[in-house]
């Protein structure tokens, strides 16, 4: 008797935390949907005017393919240089693997503003050309490659522990080269974490706000940024709030379609 009362307080509990956690979040995708000229909780009642709204307006649109073109790249460049990386480290334990593991990592330990402020000065120094890689399209994509490629790593790293050596070993005493049996036998054994990395660099990458207001300059304004700079120069509108409940909704969804297809939560 006691055990179940202890277990449903333990349910109790978690529901309230996991709720209060979820508050925000809920208030502001119900919000989205209100009639009103202003911002109110709650509703005084439902229309899609706002979400309209969003779709029609040009600067938004131009935001969004821009965050997608970058966070597209920035993932497939993460890819490739995380993928790679995550190998060497679980494979060979060479003296400092500790040490080099943890360079990787260390976007993941500091706060972004800090990465940020040292792209800044290290980009000013770079020049495509006779003109500065900050403020430009390779220059964004490089600075979200970096923030991307620590979560690639993790991830992959994850996912190798699943391998078994033994099956590389057996490819590779029937005469396949060591290229031959990491595409063909350790890739598709590890596939499940390397889509999950991808797709968590892309929203990594799409939704970041800090290292895009400091390097992108105002060419390239992504979408987070866009919605950032709507809400401080207008205020809490209605369409502000519109937009931000549509990235969360987006995240939530391709959050859901990963933990349901691949249980994606095993590799973070």
């Amino acid at each position: 008797m006691i055990e179940k009362l202890n277990r449903g307080l333990l349910i109790l509990l978690s529901c309230i935390i996991l709720l209060f956690v979820l508050a925000p979040i809920i208030v502001l995708v119900v919000s989205s949907f209100n009639s009103s000229r202003y911002f109110e909780f709650p509703p005084t009642g439902f229309t899609l005017e706002w979400y309209q709204a969003f779709f029609k307006s040009k600067e938004y649109q131009k935001a969004l393919l821009i965050s997608a073109r970058v966070a597209s790249t920035a993932a497939t460049l993460g890819l490739l240089a995380g993928i790679p990386a995550a190998f060497a480290l679980d494979r060979y334990k060479f003296r400092g693997n500790a040490f080099v593991q943890s360079v990787f990592l260390s976007p993941l330990m500091l706060p972004q503003i800090i990465w940020a402020l040292g792209l800044i000065q290290f980009f000013s120094l770079v020049r495509l050309g006779d003109r500065s890689i900050l403020g430009s399209f390779a220059g964004i994509v490089l600075a979200h490659t970096v923030i991307i490629i620590p979560y690639v790593i993790r991830m992959v790293l994850s996912s190798l522990h699943y391998v078994e050596a033994d099956l590389e070993k057996a490819a590779m005493s029937l005469g396949a080269k060591p290229i031959r049996t990491f595409f063909e036998i350790t890739i598709p054994i590890i596939l499940p974490g390397v889509l999950v990395s991808a797709v968590f660099g892309f929203m990594v990458s799409f939704t970041d706000v800090v290292v895009s207001s400091f390097v992108a300059g105002t060419r390239y304004i992504t979408f987070p940024v866009r919605m950032y700079s709507e809400i401080r120069t207008e205020g809490l509108d209605p369409l502000a709030v519109t937009v931000s409940a549509f990235v969360v909704m987006f995240i939530v969804v391709i959050a859901l379609i990963g933990e349901r297809t691949v249980r994606w939560s095993r590799f973070i």
